[in-house]
């Protein structure tokens, strides 16, 4: 009796807003276009699609524990290192070009003015908001 409820196949009935018919309809005729048959190209097979899709990234934000960064933070925190160490670099060049006397250069990290850091953290800012929209 449970192998018979496994394999056999259950009917729901959906009501699907026009809107969302429509761009259904898009998307299987844009299937039907690049060769696939009507079996595979169909709405109901679309639907499918798209609601085998949803559970599996509802399963996977449910599994995803609180603790754990996206994928998009992790970049961000990538570009914002690489940013940081681009401009600070690009900072000591001008520095050691513009100096006459080597001997002269004091090479700390205690001696960074803190306008400099709001200033670097802006542009870094400013940066990953327009590659992160």
């Amino acid at each position: 009796m449970a192998d018979e409820l496994k394999t056999r196949t259950n009917r729901v009935n959906l009501t699907i807003p026009y809107s969302e018919l429509e761009v259904i309809d898009r998307h299987v005729s844009a299937k039907l276009e690049d060769g696939e048959s009507r079996d595979t190209a169909n709405r109901s097979a679309f639907v499918m699609e798209m609601y085998r899709l949803g559970l599996r990234v509802y399963e996977s934000r449910k599994k995803k524990g609180d603790g754990e960064v996206s994928l998009n933070d992790q970049l961000k925190f990538i570009c914002r290192n690489l940013l940081i160490t681009s401009f600070l670099t690009e900072a000591v060049y001008h520095i050691e070009k513009e100096t006459v006397d080597k001997s002269k250069v004091v090479k700390s990290e205690l001696y960074i003015d803190d306008e400099f850091l709001t200033m670097i953290n802006e542009r870094v800012e400013g940066k990953i908001s327009k590659m992160f929209k």
